[in-house]
């Protein structure tokens, strides 16, 4: 299996692309490569952005252009032919322990998805090379919303709520976000 960081949006919210916003004076994509690279032999960026060469990892631009988090799930399965672990840019907090327990936790569904206190974590998880087919018939009618193809899919998700005691799913959409992040930084 191999891990796929999703790198390829706009962020418009944020206003700068926030994969490469530095926290703590290390681009945040940084902080996922370090704990991905402890569980995968394997990691590459999805992204056609140049700027996200200097990591020295593969990058895998979106086959199917301007389709959002789905479109890079795509890409990263078409690129692989086999399953993957998908993880956000934005998500500097994820753990070793967190992966580890989905990877040993994987189901035979289309997808093994995360969910801490409630909330589905679609851009933390493992989507298997079955769920091409599936993925393209959603891009093809620009069905383009990851909770639906999760309900549809039938995805497996796992409560990490009791498994990792604190939220490592704080991602990053605008400089707000950011500044309260950067604020709790040194306690989290």
């Amino acid at each position: 299996m191999e891990a796929y960081i999703l790198a390829g949006g706009k962020s418009t919210r944020m206003g700068e692309d926030k994969g490469l916003k530095k926290l703590n004076g290390i681009p945040i994509i940084q902080y996922s490569i370090e704990v991905l690279s402890q569980c995968f032999p394997s990691i590459k960026i999805n992204t056609d952005k140049e700027e996200y060469k200097q990591f020295g990892l593969e990058l895998v631009a979106d086959k199917i252009k301007n389709k959002g988090p789905l479109g890079g799930i795509h890409a990263a399965l078409d690129h692989s032919k086999k399953d993957v672990f998908v993880v956000s840019c934005d998500m500097p907090f994820i753990t070793s322990e967190a992966i580890n327990y989905l990877v040993d936790n994987l189901s035979t569904n289309l997808a093994t998805i995360a969910s801490y206190n409630g909330r589905i974590q679609p851009l933390f998880g493992i989507y298997t090379y079955d769920a091409l087919q599936f993925i393209e018939d959603k891009l093809a009618h620009n069905q383009l919303k990851l909770t639906e193809f999760i309900i549809e899919s039938e995805s497996k998700i796992i409560d990490l709520t009791e498994i990792i005691k604190k939220d490592i799913f704080s991602n990053i959409n605008t400089q707000e976000e950011f500044k309260k992040i950067e604020k709790n930084f040194k306690t989290i």
